[in-house]
């Protein structure tokens, strides 16, 4: 009696599922304010490890734009570029952060940085790091790991410009 009482349950519970999944009894569609957009999903991890050290790569560096690094033509400047971003090999993560260097959002970069990115298809990156080098100038960079692939030479901070404080 109870084996049976028990399959009975089990049976009217199938049915109640299988009515319900099936849309015997009409389902309201769900209410939201908007519709979700697709999020974007990397292509390579960008996680930073610590053991491995900074390299830098340039082959995929944009070679034509407002911020290309060609534009960096003073001889004198470009050293002090490399010299720089040589100083940043010998630092762990903690010690670049700390010297003013940052990742930010793709979204949170001038709109003409943005449209540079899609024209050279690379707008499905979420981050670029900003490598302070000194006052100004910022070396962007997309990273890979512990590769930071060199994009923009940005002299005057043109591409996320910090707000000015106590304004």
């Amino acid at each position: 009696m109870v084996v049976w009482l028990f399959q009975r349950l089990q049976w009217l519970n199938i049915t109640q599922a299988y009515k319900y999944s099936y849309g015997k009894e009409k389902e309201e569609p769900p209410k939201v304010n908007r519709q979700p957009q697709p999020k974007k999903h990397p292509k390579a991890p960008v996680l930073f490890d610590s053991h491995y050290p900074l390299a830098w790569r340039f082959s995929d560096s944009d070679r034509g734009g407002k911020w290309a690094r060609t534009k960096l033509e003073n001889p004198v400047q470009y050293k002090k570029v490399i010299e720089r971003l040589q100083e940043f090999e010998r630092e762990n993560w903690n010690e670049i952060i700390s010297s003013g260097s940052h990742p930010i959002a793709v979204g949170d970069i001038v709109k003409s940085a943005r449209d540079r990115l899609q024209k050279l298809k690379m707008d499905d990156i979420d981050e670029l790091v900003s490598f302070r080098l000194s006052g100004k100038e910022r070396v962007w960079c997309i990273r890979q790991l512990n590769v930071m692939k060199v994009m923009w030479w940005d002299p005057h901070h043109e591409k996320c410009p910090a707000p000015k404080r106590h304004t």
